[in-house]
């Protein structure tokens, strides 16, 4: 079992983060030391308004990535299951969870692969950064519903801010019309149309947003747009139509 950052110095601490080829979530691990992620992710967490007390809760991070977000419901009292489509060691997440001296469990599963009956269902569903990177977006949001049975925080690129023109131009949608911004719309990024990076698929705006988790049964509690980005917090929600129309829309009605 690995040294905790406790029973290190500060140099061997700085040793293990750097033995890291490349980290994208800022952790903080003692006093003065935190992970040199490319992402934010405390000004992440600061707009999301997580619950400060989780003691008893069940939580899901999908998309955990290096594992900020699983960290710090874990250090506000929840059990935690971290999932990504990567093996532990190929993040971040296996030299900060030794640090942290962490507890929380790790799949390495995709979304599409994840059902109740293997993992059970959680208090509370973390969707973060990971949206816009799936190609079938509608299916992943409705397995995150099968899997919730409270709360669900989703935070994800949008386009009220940036729609990317065909010269590479980007403007907002309230630029092009002011009427699109309530129109749930969603671009596509064919290759690699959006930063060079091939695994970003969707931009939606957030009336798509908003639209897409109504008709995979949650209510919206509350949303923000800030810049590029959105956060949207919602809870489950009960609609026999709509779970009809879910299982119709991936499987076969009728027959004998």
């Amino acid at each position: 079992m690995s040294a905790t950052a406790r029973e290190l110095s500060d140099v061997q601490v700085r040793e293990r983060i750097d033995s890291v080829p490349s980290w994208y979530h800022r952790i903080p691990i003692r006093s003065g030391i935190v992970t040199p992620g490319v992402n934010d992710s405390p000004a992440t967490l600061a707009l999301l308004e997580l619950p400060a007390d989780c003691r008893g809760l069940r939580v899901l991070d999908l998309g955990t990535r290096d594992g900020f977000f699983a960290f710090e419901l874990e250090r506000r009292g929840a059990e935690v299951l971290a999932v990504d489509y990567e093996p532990e060691d190929e993040s971040g997440f296996k030299v900060a969870a030794g640090l942290l001296g962490s507890s929380v469990r790790y799949l390495w599963a995709n979304v599409y692969d994840l059902s109740p009956g293997e993992i059970g269902t959680f208090d509370i569903v973390l969707f973060l950064g990971l949206l816009y990177h799936l190609p079938d977006p509608m299916r992943a949001l409705s397995i995150a519903r099968s899997l919730c049975h409270r709360r669900m925080w989703l935070e994800s690129h949008v386009i009220d801010n940036g729609v990317l023109l065909p010269d590479g131009r980007s403007v907002s949608l309230k630029g092009v019309s002011p009427e699109l911004q309530a129109v749930p719309l969603m671009q596509f990024y064919p290759g690699r149309t959006l930063a060079n990076d091939p695994t970003n698929y969707w931009g939606p705006n957030l009336s798509c947003l908003q639209a897409m988790l109504r008709e995979c049964r949650f209510t919206v509690r509350s949303s923000l747009v800030h810049g590029s980005r959105a956060i949207v917090e919602c809870a489950v929600a009960e609609a026999q139509d709509l779970a009809y129309l879910e299982r119709i829309a991936r499987g076969r009605v009728g027959g004998d």
